[in-house]
């Protein structure tokens, strides 16, 4: 548990609270939660089922309704055909992916994660038991991992293979050729697990939804955990609610897990969650499009900057800066262990933005801004960032 420690992420979003609550306006470009409030029709069946009685405990793996709809959303959506018993349900995505992790990892077993990486695979990992590995990427591949990487990156002690996309920090998106010449290399190792992490799949600013890779690789079937949830596509973070399906067997051992630790989660929950998923998709097309400006408008106020650079993010709602040169170089930060963090703690005092170090992510020299936020804060907040940059010695 020594390994184990709270996020940087969550550490600077409290610093944040606390500073705006001693009166100092703070520009906060940290926080991977949508700016939006849960749509009307959700609220109304999270209020009608307790209204109704329905708030007693609910199977473990989810209340029958609730894994009838995420099946049916894995169909229609994904083209992926579970049956009831490869299906769970969890406090969030994030205890769906603890529990795999748990019920599978010896001591020392690795975790091979893409860098930059979601920081909390790495504790998660490390909470498990488990080691976690890392395959570099670059901004020169797009912040993809390669075939010809993921091979030499497999060892005997390789476990699992954990797989965002679209991608935290980075917004990057595999396509279904690039998930197809992964899967290629990854039938050479069959006892090597993966993890499907789709739980940015709805925030996307390309033509054509992203694949799933169990969609592009079908055979892996006997291997690959698919995770989704509520949180981002509809506004639900608070509500605290994932999903998976995947091994009949992985999914029993998760189960078992789960009943000995949270059981079920909130039945009002799993209710609302079943008027999302089942329910009018308005409000992720309107999420999505104020993303897509948001967007467009980093990646136009980047452009401009002669030292930051950036690789455009086509998902999720966060943005990559590459700083890494002028950070390293600078009299202020270059001598610092993680300039990028050096640099964000200086920004945070001295011009009151906050942005998340991208050392965090296995990526030092970057910064990672999240656009769920107004694009006035995102004008002010970045506009402050980049002429400080511009200051740096």
């Amino acid at each position: 548990m020594a390994l184990v420690t709270t996020s940087k992420i969550y550490e600077a979003i409290a610093r944040v609270a606390d500073m705006q609550a001693a009166g100092i306006k703070v520009a906060s470009l940290t926080a991977g939660e949508p700016d939006f409030d849960t749509p009307e029709h959700v609220i109304a069946a999270a209020t009608r089922a307790m209204r109704e009685g329905d708030t007693h405990y609910t199977p473990v793996r989810g209340s029958l309704a609730l894994r009838e709809a995420v099946r049916q959303k894995f169909h229609q959506e994904n083209g992926l055909a579970f049956s009831d018993d490869q299906t769970i349900v969890g406090t969030g995505s994030k205890q769906v992916i603890f529990n795999a992790l748990a019920v599978t990892l010896q001591q020392g077993d690795e975790v091979l994660l893409p860098v930059p990486f979601w920081a909390a695979y790495t504790g998660m990992t490390y909470a498990a038991g488990g080691v976690p590995a890392f395959v570099q990427t670059s901004r020169d591949t797009g912040y993809k991992l390669t075939p010809e990487d993921l091979s030499a990156a497999i060892t005997p002690r390789t476990r699992w293979l954990i797989l965002n996309t679209p991608s935290n920090p980075a917004g990057v998106i595999y396509s279904e050729s690039e998930l197809e010449a992964l899967g290629g290399v990854l039938r050479n190792f069959p006892d090597v697990f993966i993890l499907s992490d789709e739980i940015y799949e709805h925030l996307h600013y390309t033509a054509e939804r992203p694949k799933s890779l169990l969609s592009a690789c079908p055979d892996l079937a006997d291997r690959v955990l698919t995770v989704n949830g509520v949180s981002k596509a509809y506004a639900m973070t608070g509500w605290r609610l994932g999903f998976g399906s995947g091994p009949k067997d992985l999914i029993e051992a998760m189960a078992n897990l789960q009943a000995q630790t949270t059981l079920g989660p909130s039945s009002v929950s799993q209710a609302a969650a079943v008027a999302a998923l089942s329910g009018p998709r308005t409000s992720i097309d309107y999420m999505v499009d104020a993303y897509r400006q948001r967007r467009d408008l980093i990646v136009d106020m980047v452009d401009s900057h002669p030292l930051v650079n950036l690789q455009r993010p086509d998902g999720a709602f966060y943005a990559l800066l590459d700083m890494a040169a002028v950070l390293r170089g600078s009299k202020q930060f270059g001598d610092h262990e993680a300039p990028d963090a050096a640099f964000c703690e200086w920004l945070l005092k001295d011009r009151h933005v906050a942005a998340v170090p991208g050392s965090v992510f296995g990526a030092p020299g970057t910064v990672r801004i999240s656009f769920a936020t107004d694009s006035a804060t995102i004008e002010h907040g970045l506009g402050t960032m980049l002429k400080a940059v511009s200051e740096i010695e």
